[in-house]
Parts: structure tokens; sequence; C-alpha cells
């Protein structure tokens, strides 16, 4: 029997089905649009009201569109929905006639539809603009000034600085900046300057001198293990600063499996052989522990403490020296973690640390940690599996955090890896031989994990963000920079609902509470600063949404101590670690609250315009930051600059204690005291008494008067100091 068809019985069997199909499909009816034409040409959410929410949030003027309007029925719509019936319910090709011809005509009679409905779409959007007054959004303007910069010595050596650097923020302020290089300042303003210079150079030689590692144990012959266990402190100071830094540092950067770390730190007290790399982990911690303990600068060789530039330098030979196989161990991996935590704690060098993480996240590329333990065919426990997944998310912190600090490049890129997020599970529920691991316990709960798994989820729109920042130049409107704020914004909602800040009798918990919950907060605060910062500070037609956001997270940062009781006994410690961590970013909110009341205080200083408040965008920068002031009581003038005075007493009161560097402040004094406006003479008294306080400061912290600090030979005595100048964009 012949099972064959001709091709005319086949043609006939395909167009029934053809038909059978069209006319199953359903024929949309009219739905009239109810949304806000902003939100719909915008692809928002909108709750109907009027305003909406999202065009309160931008300042948008929000309109419905009238009954009849063109843009009143949805795509949806009859209109269209006959065109379409009559498309897809073409008759069937009688046999004979061409069918793929009939096939290839109709698809560009469906294309030429399609055109024509996207035409009208984009006419009809084109004149609701026009009717509405708005203006289409204008690409983005941000002056490269204020964005980055470059030094420049003999035109061979040179250094990138991002708008995160004290150099590039001051090309915001015109007047500050032409005041601290102006030649004819007045006698007495040239004579601090002069002595907070030679201030400066004594601190800056001090400070070389006790950052340099001890010879004796640097350059001594002895065995390297040998060498790093002279340097360790007793078992008393050991087990503080290990437990500081287990409270302080262990919970966004997991780097150890606390149980076995501690099973191994008791053995080696009893005496009793550890892994070659068990030294080498233990003296970073220290130094870490000790850093943040506040004990002056923690430089000091005692048996109190330990001598962080020695025990650096010891580790990194000890790493360094290794060869072959070593290179690809994961206690290799770990010790070079600590030790570029250790590092940063006396050589805060943001590009020196960008550096040396990319060397260390191609160390574990290589080690196959970008993928997830599941992929390989070779079984991995589930122990070390989520052992690699902990420290593989510690780096991804790491590579985030120094490339917005730098304002470069991360080295891993979001598509570059499949490992999985860790558990949300505690240390003490996994071991080695374990077989299973247990389930990832609810986000609310709080584990020795809960803030990695947290700051993890927040980890896609971060690198979002360091992408954005790193091609300002090429972004043609805010779209994008809106959307990633309000996922940002929404962030900060769920981290209110996990971490409140709770108080307790104990000084201990609390300070853990403190951190944790500053931890999880700055990680998510530190990109939308990054984010906003650009357009904040020097856009003309920015959204107000980016202005106020911008200054309300400014002003959140330097708001962190206020949930502790200045009156509890570890007052000052949480002071120290506040000061310490976030020095960068507590002076860029300075600077850029400084920024607000310049404009705040120009706009008070003219007539404001009539139809501000009936305009979905402000006329001018003034005017934006006119509505942010009064939109709310967080960014008042007085409280701003009462925050920014804060921040300058504070920096004075870190040089008396440790001798920081002068020249960070000696800008923001500048800046702050000429943004607020007054006379010429006002602003000239105001920052006399500014550079006095720090020149006071200074002189506490050398242990010394005027005439015991080393005279520095000025060549021209009516030129500002050299070290003033390295704070201005050359």
């Amino acid at each position: 029997m012949d099972h064959g068809k001709s091709p005319a019985s086949t043609n006939s069997f395909q167009g029934p089905v053809y038909n059978f199909i069209a006319s199953s499909r359903s024929v949309k009816r009219p739905r009239p649009v109810k949304s806000c034409l902003e939100c719909r040409k915008r692809k928002l959410k909108c709750d109907r009201a009027s305003p909406c929410s999202q065009c309160q949030k931008t300042q948008r003027e929000c309109r419905y569109a009238a009954e009849g309007e063109a843009v009143s029925l949805s795509d949806g719509s009859d209109a269209e929905g006959s065109e379409r019936t009559t498309k897809r319910n073409r008759p069937a090709p009688t046999p004979g006639s061409g069918p793929r011809d009939n096939d290839y005509v109709s698809m560009l009679e469906d294309h030429a539809a399609r055109l024509e409905r996207l035409e009208r779409q984009l006419l009809s959007r084109a004149s609701s603009i026009a009717d509405s007054g708005g203006a289409p959004t204008q690409r983005p303007a941000a002056s490269s000034l204020t964005l980055r910069g470059l030094s420049v010595k003999g035109g061979l050596r040179t250094r990138f600085f991002g708008q995160n650097s004290t150099r590039v923020l001051v090309n915001l302020f015109d007047e500050a900046k032409s005041f601290m290089i102006n030649r004819n300042k007045y006698s007495d303003i040239r004579e601090l300057l002069q002595n907070i210079q030679r201030i400066h150079k004594a601190l800056q030689d001090e400070h070389r001198k006790v950052t340099a590692p001890i010879a004796v144990f640097v350059d001594s012959m002895t065995p390297i293990q040998k060498r790093m266990a002279d340097v360790l402190p007793s078992r008393q100071v050991c087990d503080t600063l290990l437990n500081i830094f287990l409270t302080g540092t262990e919970t966004l950067y997991r780097i150890l499996h606390i149980p076995t770390f501690m099973r191994q730190y008791t053995e080696f007290w009893a005496g009793n052989p550890q892994p070659d790399s068990f030294l080498p982990q233990l003296l970073p911690i220290l130094c870490v522990g000790y850093r943040l303990v506040g004990a002056g600068k923690g430089h000091g060789h005692d048996r109190e403490g330990i001598h962080i530039p020695t025990a650096t330098c010891l580790v990194r030979t000890w790493l360094d020296g290794l060869r072959g196989k070593q290179l690809v161990e994961f206690s290799t991996l770990q010790a070079e973690l600590l030790h570029l935590m250790a590092q940063r704690m006396i050589n805060p060098q943001n590009q020196e640390t960008w550096t040396q993480l990319g060397l260390i996240v191609r160390m574990a590329m290589t080690m196959g940690l970008h993928r997830d333990p599941s992929e390989y065919a070779q079984k991995i426990s589930p122990f070390w599996a989520e052992q690699r997944r902990r420290i593989w998310y510690t780096i991804l912190e790491f590579d985030v955090h120094m490339s917005m600090q730098c304002n470069l490049p991360c080295c891993i890129r979001e598509d570059d890896f499949t490992c999985r997020p860790p558990r949300n599970i505690n240390d003490d529920e996994i071991y080695p031989e374990m077989v299973e691991l247990p389930p990832s316990k609810p986000i609310d709960q709080h584990t020795s994990t809960r803030i990695q798994v947290f700051v993890a989820s927040t980890l896609p729109m971060r690198f979002k963000v360091v992408d954005v920042i790193n091609r300002t130049d090429s972004l043609q409107d805010y779209q994008q920079v809106l959307e990633l704020g309000n996922e940002l914004e929404r962030v900060f909602d769920d981290l209110r609902y996990i971490a409140t800040p709770v108080q307790s009798n104990d000084p201990k918990e609390t300070q853990r509470r403190w951190i944790r919950r500053t931890a999880m907060d700055m990680h998510c605060r530190r990109p939308l600063l990054e984010l906003y910062r650009p357009f904040a500070l020097s856009s003309a037609d920015v959204p107000q949404q980016i202005v106020t956001g911008y200054l309300r997270s400014s002003m959140m940062l330097l708001s962190y101590l206020d949930e502790v009781d200045p009156s509890a006994s570890n007052y000052h410690e949480l002071w120290h670690i506040h000061q310490l961590i976030f020095k960068q970013e507590i002076l860029q909110a300075a600077f850029s609250i400084c920024y607000y009341i310049k404009q705040a205080t120009n706009s008070s200083a003219s007539p404001a315009p009539s139809n501000l408040e009936s305009t979905g965008r402000s006329e001018s920068t003034e005017d934006s930051y006119t509505l942010a002031s009064e939109s709310s009581s967080l960014l008042s003038l007085p409280r701003l600059k009462n925050a920014v005075q804060k921040v300058i007493d504070n920096q004075c009161k870190r040089i008396r204690e440790i001798g920081t560097d002068l020249r960070d402040v000696v800008a923001l004094t500048v800046v702050f005291h000429t943004c607020q406006g007054g006379t010429p003479e006002q602003q000239r008294e105001a920052i006399r008494n500014g550079l006095q306080a720090i020149l006071d400061a200074g002189l506490q912290a050398v242990h010394a008067n005027q005439v015991n600090i080393p005279s520095i030979p000025v060549r021209k005595p009516n030129l500002l100091p050299p070290s003033i100048l390295l704070t201005i964009r050359q």
C-alpha cells in the first residue's frame, strides 16, 4: 500500500490546520489605559493616584490621557485587533497557487503593518509630550574636572584619581580653590599654612619611621616560621585581638571556618605542630584586631600588641617563597586575603590594593572558585564546597569595593562566574566529614554568615553601578541611573526590617549589633553614593530624585554613631572603628554637603523662579537643592553645617591621637568656610580659626611646640606650601 501523499494533498491539509490555529486565537477587547502618561512612557508601575507616587518622587507633572485621545487605548485594542484578525485569518492558499510566494507576501504585509503601528505610537507619544509642556530627557552632562584627575610629575610619573579623591572634589569649589592657590594671602593665613606644612612633614617623617619593619626580624637568617612566632604577643593579648577580628571583620568577609581555626589555635598554644599556613593566617588577624581596638597607631612593638609592619612583611616573605602546588592551596588563598586586609591597616592606598587584588582574583580563578563546585565531575565535599563559595564572594566584595573607591573597572564582571552564594547557616553546623549541607535559614534569622548572604544578594546591582560610573560619558539619559537608584532604595527597606537597631545592656552585644548593621548598610549605601555623585554634584539638569537621594545618604553615613549612646563605655572604641574604616567616605560626604550648602546659600540669596512648583524639572541646580532642603528636615541648612563642623572636629581629634594626614582637613576647612557666604573678612576670620585648630592638634600629635619643629625652606614666602597644593588638581 502506498502511504505517500501528493503535494496537492499536503497543501490542502495545511490550510485547514492554519485556519484552525488562527481562529482559535482570541482578539483582545478594548482596554482603556489607567496609568498616567509618564509611567506608561517609562514603563513604571503606576498607583493611579493623582498625582501618582512615581511622578511625585521625580517631580514630574502627572497627566492622564483624556477620553478618546489616541493614547487612551492599550496596544491590544480593537483598532489593531481587526488588522491582526484579518491577517491571521487570511484564507489558506489553494493548491498550485504558490504557497511559498503567498507566505512571503503575507510576511511582508505583516511587517508593514507593524511598522505603521509603531509610527502611530511614536507620533502620539511625541504629541502628548508637546501638549504637557515637557521636553525629552537630555543627555547627562558631568564635567570631567569633577569626575577624574591625573597627577603628572616630570611627564613620566603619573597617578590616576577618581571622583572620590579630595583633589577632584576641591574642583567643585572655585572660590576655595582660588583662595588656596592665591599668592597674595594675608600674613597671618600664610604663616598658619607654613606652620601646618612643617607639622605635616614632621608627622610624615614619623609615620615612615614607625611603619618600617624591624630589621632584626626581617633580615635574619632564622627560618621564617621561627621569626613569625617570635613577633607574637602573649596568649592573653592574642585571645583579645582574635576575638576583636572575629567580631568586627569575620562577618561580611568570610575567610575562615571559625571552629576549625579555633581548634588549630588551641593546639598551637598547647605546643602541638600546626600546618605551615597557620602563622601566616594568625599574624594578619592579630594585626587587624590590634588596629581596630584603637590602641594608638597599631605600630608599637610590645607584649601588649603586635608590630604590624614587621608582621605583614614576614607574611609577605612567606607568601613570596611558595612554589608549585603551594600556590593553589586553599590555605594560601586565605593567607593572601588576610595579608591584604592587614596591609591596608598601615598603608590604605586604594590603587595599590586594587592592583594586588587583581592577582588574588586570578589566583582564585585558576583554582576554579569562579565556577560552582557542583559543575565539576570530581566530587567536592559539601563542607569544602561551602567554604569555596564563602571565600569567592568575599573576593567579589573586595573587588566591587576597591573598584568603586578607585573609580576603576572591576576585575570580574557579572557574567564571569557561576558560583552560587553561600547558605545562611552557622559555622558550627558544618564540618569536613559531613555528607549534606543543612538547609539555609531565613534571612531574618541571625547566623555567622547572614551579613554575607544578604550583601551577596545585592551584588548584581552593585556590579551594574560600577559599570555605569565607569562609562558615565556614554550615558544617553538618566533612566538607568534612576532605575538602579530605586532598586538600591528598596534594599534599604529590607535592611531596616532584618537589622533593626536594638539596644542591649551588654556593651559587647551592642558593639556587635552596631557593627553588623553598619556593615550591611554601608555596603549598600556606598554604591548609591557612587552612582549619584557624578550627577548630583555637577549636572545642571539632574532629576530631583538624584539630588535628594544623594544628600540624604551622605547625611545617613555621618549619622551611624547616633545610634550609640555617647556615655557608653565602648563609645570611643566604636568611634575609632567608624573613623578608621569610613574615613574616605566621611570626607566625601562632608565635601558633598559643603557643595549643597553652597548651592542652597546661593539660591536663598537670589529670588526663586515663579514657576518652580509647576514644572516637573527644576530650572537650575540651586533650585534642586532648595527643593531638597524643603523636602526633609534631615537636609536643613543648620543641621548640615553642624554635620560638617562635627566632621572637622573629629578629624582634629584624630590628628591629636594618631597624627593622621593634615591635607584633607585643611582643604575641607577652607571649603566649608567659603561655601557659607558672608563678607571676605568674615570668611578669612573663620578660615584662620579653623587652621589654628588644625595647627594646635598637630602640635599635640608631635608632642612638641612650634620651635622644635624642623624648619622647611620655602623658596618664596608668599607661595602656598607644596603639600597644600597637593589637594588641588594640577
